[in-house]
């Protein structure tokens, strides 16, 4: 009896915590659309015409941490409220230095620097990564491979993530719809830390998007991006190994694959043209459709739709035996190259974009401002 007790009462809490993070979220995202706080300002590669605040990460954080605060007062001490406030520090750094990116425009290296340290400080405070499924083989120890591949992807991510904040709605969307599939995914394999914390950033990022989507009256900033893409890097990882295997580390890069398939597939096709693949661009293929006269509305849907598809292939990939998880992100990637090669060409044909290095100029068409108004600034 006491044992269903303490059951109810954890869950009352957890939804008392979700209640309360999508208030905060909700309340602190109106305060700051009326605030002249960290105004984007429209320039060449921005597709808005309409100055707004891209301070939309300090709701998410904030609600957020208010969850969590709300959690970690009635939980155990070291099972829960001792790594819920680590982890708040450290996502709360990854917060502070994308407000810093906001406010200063900090150089590539130096927010790769932050990125390495944060991604360091995660994997001496949490652990790396133990175990992957490896291709015929199965779950295998990573061994002294641990620490570089974790922190690895979680820098990696953490730019991706961020890549892909340019159009309404988005990254919060996606980014909600990814942290559920991953609580759940957590919850399901025993992992009750990882999926409270998945849980709080999907609600903070469900609460967040209707000021961001259909139309922004706040951006989600570098502050939101780098802090949720941190979030969900870390998650992936504590998932993985709270689970012992059940959640499996391919399952977070699966469920996020449009995303890093966009970004992976870019910068290939840009390093191909001899371009420089770390310059500010608007070829992101999620940018070509909106730029080949795709609403952002229906650009982001098709992303939230490709999200959903992805999360559905993970929960059926934990099904396989580990050494044939490899093949569920494979076939997705395969599905997704013929549809991206179209969009090249048609944005080719347009003239959105040069066929070579040879190209030196921007085209006309590449600098033009996106006609839809109210959009978010392309990365």
């Amino acid at each position: 009896m006491n044992a269903e007790v303490e059951s109810y009462s954890a869950a009352l809490v957890v939804l008392t915590a979700g209640v309360t993070a999508a208030a905060v979220t909700q309340l602190v995202a109106r305060m700051l659309a009326l605030s002249g706080f960290l105004l984007d300002r429209p320039n060449e590669r921005s597709s808005h015409f309409i100055v707004t605040p891209r301070s939309g990460g300090v709701s998410v954080f904030a609600g957020f941490a208010a969850g969590l605060a709300l959690v970690a007062a009635f939980g155990d001490w070291a099972q829960f409220t001792k790594p819920a406030l680590t982890f708040a520090l450290l996502m709360g750094s990854a917060f502070l230095f994308g407000m810093a990116d906001d406010r200063f425009n900090l150089s590539a290296p130096l927010k790769f620097f932050a990125q390495i340290a944060l991604a360091l400080f995660f994997v001496g405070l949490f652990g790396p990564l133990q175990t992957a499924p490896l291709p015929f083989v199965g779950a295998t120890s990573l061994g002294a491979w641990a620490g570089p591949l974790t922190v690895l992807w979680i820098v990696g991510f953490m730019n991706a993530y961020n890549f892909m904040d340019g159009l309404n709605g988005i990254a919060a969307g996606c980014g909600a719809l990814a942290l559920a599939a991953l609580a759940a995914a957590s919850a399901y394999g025993g992992g009750a830390f990882w999926a409270i914390i998945c849980a709080l950033g999907a609600v903070s990022l469900l609460s967040f998007l209707p000021m961001n989507f259909p139309r922004a009256r706040l951006f989600m900033g570098d502050n939101g991006s780098q802090a949720i893409g941190f979030l969900f890097a870390a998650a992936t990882v504590g998932a993985a190994n709270e689970s012992e295997g059940a959640v499996s580390a391919l399952f977070g890069p699966l469920v996020m694959l449009p995303f890093l398939f966009d970004v992976a597939f870019t910068l290939a096709h840009r390093a191909r043209r001899g371009r420089n693949i770390l310059s500010a661009h608007r070829e992101h293929l999620y940018q070509l459709l909106s730029r080949l006269r795709l609403s952002h509305a229906e650009v982001t849907a098709v992303f939230l739709s490709l999200t959903a598809l992805s999360a559905a292939v993970a929960v059926l990939q934990l099904r396989l035996p580990a050494g044939y998880q490899f093949a569920a992100p494979l076939v997705l990637a395969a599905a997704f190259l013929l549809p991206a090669v179209r969009i090249l060409k048609r944005a080719r044909d347009a003239g959105l974009i040069s066929a070579t290095a040879a190209a030196a100029a921007e085209t006309p068409a590449e600098n033009a401002p996106d006609p839809e108004l109210q959009t978010q600034a392309a990365e």
